[in-house]
């Protein structure tokens, strides 16, 4: 069932359509911005779940001083880095100020969702955890830690210190949000529309209606998921990376439904703000490479790798050498991709499902595709319930792989790879109707939406359109039109 957020426009043009009259008020507050970061945990890096966390186990908290010292660096020129040396310079005057930690973590929790480099997480932790020891009852200091957990994916963590926090403050808008950010990557889609809309009722910015277009988006709501997102950009935010954050998902939604033009102007308008913030690369690189700019296309994946190393960049760099053909170079990306996996295993970095597609994308390592993939095997998610089916496929499990996909499907969201997979699999199990609606509304929403994979559903919606249709099944949930 889908459902939906009222929201009255700040100009009274065309409001979004209702489930539950709502009206909304506005204001601002830094922390619900910073603590965004947990939408981003599906396109940032995964790896092998770790065990929950004791909420009262004894925890060696260090001297402030270690704390301060151990802070890693921000460059200084940076809005960030400049209200990080303010802050600490602050805790040096009164290091007995809880609040003043709370708004370290913060600034770590937004540099963290520039650079998607998960360390931070760790830093961050130590931060709320020292607040806490000054003042146990600071909401901020709970929610921040339920930000620091629901990044690392450890969701009943997450969801008991926001519960801690609302206890505490009733009106804690960002813990509401990241309850709904844990209800949603476990694919509790209808939880996650209460939990935003207690956050949009509570107060209606930039973070609020933020996540809420990423949720109706995932749940099949495009030009609503749109015109909530365009709000949410037009409220802007203290950060500038916050807005370009917004860009970059509103970018890839026109991407999703093949409107290139739109989402290489939004991008154009992220990477001015943000140039180095690593989700408008990434968007900007697959737009580029749609639209047959490799050399823009290379040059934003290299740049975000100045960083440091990430997945998705390196193997979108590998799937680029090999749609030219060039298939040694691909092959030094990919082992990039291996030998940083091995690496993010070891500190604990959530990247299973990334992996699992990529060696599922690529035929490589299927049964540790497999092994990857199934660690979500009693997901409701529904990103997570597509890769788990295109696995499955890959390795040869046709019923599994329908059987996942059909959950995949439940939602209509809107993304052609996901409709290219579905087609995939309804072919190989001899559902023609499917395979060719599938595959028609995978090229139909992005005919460019894979530089390997758009290619092979072009070829084999050819393929399933001539063959005869007798014998067809049925077995895929169609998705709607």
């Amino acid at each position: 069932m889908c459902r939906h957020f009222y929201v009255s426009h700040p100009m009274n043009q065309n409001p979004v359509p209702k489930k539950r009259a709502r009206t909304f008020g506005r204001r601002s507050l830094l922390v619900s911005l910073l603590l965004i970061a947990a939408f981003v945990t599906y396109v940032v890096t995964r790896s092998k779940t770790p065990a929950p966390v004791a909420m009262n186990a004894p925890v060696k908290v260090p001297t402030w001083e270690q704390l301060i010292a151990a802070l890693p660096k921000i460059p200084g020129a940076t809005e960030t880095g400049k209200l990080l040396a303010k802050t600490i310079d602050s805790v040096r005057i009164s290091p007995g100020v809880s609040a003043s930690w709370v708004l370290i973590g913060d600034i770590l929790a937004q540099e963290y969702r520039s650079s998607g480099d998960s360390a931070f997480h760790e830093h961050a932790e130590a931060i709320y955890r020292h607040a806490l020891a000054l003042d146990a009852r600071n909401a901020e200091a709970m929610t921040g830690l339920a930000w620091v957990f629901g990044g690392r994916h450890m969701f009943v963590d997450s969801l008991e210190w926001a519960r801690r926090a609302l206890e505490i403050d009733p009106n804690n808008q960002a813990a509401y949000g990241i309850s709904g950010d844990a209800a949603l990557e476990q694919g509790d889609y209808d939880l996650a529309f209460d939990h935003y809309q207690k956050m949009t009722d509570l107060r209606p910015d930039l973070s609020s209606w933020s996540r809420g277009a990423h949720l109706l988006w995932v749940t099949g709501s495009t030009t609503k998921a749109i015109a909530l997102m365009q709000m949410a950009i037009r409220a802007g935010a203290p950060f500038a990376e916050n807005t370009a954050w917004c860009r970059a998902k509103l970018a890839m939604m026109f991407f999703n439904d093949g409107a290139l033009l739109p989402a290489e102007q939004t991008i154009g308008a992220a990477l001015a703000s943000a140039p180095d913030n690593v989700h408008v690369l990434l968007a900007a690189g697959r737009i580029a490479t749609a639209r047959n700019d490799v050399a823009a296309a290379e040059a934003h994946y290299k740049k975000l790798l100045e960083r440091g190393p990430h997945l998705e960049a390196l193997v979108a760099l590998g799937d680029l050498h090999l749609s030219r053909g060039e298939k040694p170079k691909a092959e030094e990306y990919f082992e990039k991709v291996e030998a940083l996996h091995v690496s993010n295993v070891a500190t604990g970095v959530h990247d299973h499902t990334i992996m699992a597609k990529f060696y599922a994308d690529h035929d490589r390592r299927l049964d540790e595709a497999l092994r990857l993939a199934e660690q979500h095997k009693l997901t409701r998610n529904v990103q997570e319930a597509d890769v788990l089916a295109w696995v499955c496929f890959k390795n040869g499990d046709r019923a599994r792989a329908v059987e996942f996909m059909k959950l995949a499907l439940s939602r209509n969201t809107p993304d052609p790879e996901l409709e290219f997979h579905a087609g995939m699999i309804a072919a190989e199990a001899g559902d023609v109707v499917s395979a060719e609606k599938h595959l028609q509304r995978a090229v139909a929403l992005n005919p460019r939406f894979h530089p390997l994979l758009a290619d092979v559903a072009a070829k084999k919606l050819e393929q399933v359109i001539a063959r005869p249709t007798a014998s067809v099944k049925g077995n895929l949930v169609p998705s709607k039109p």
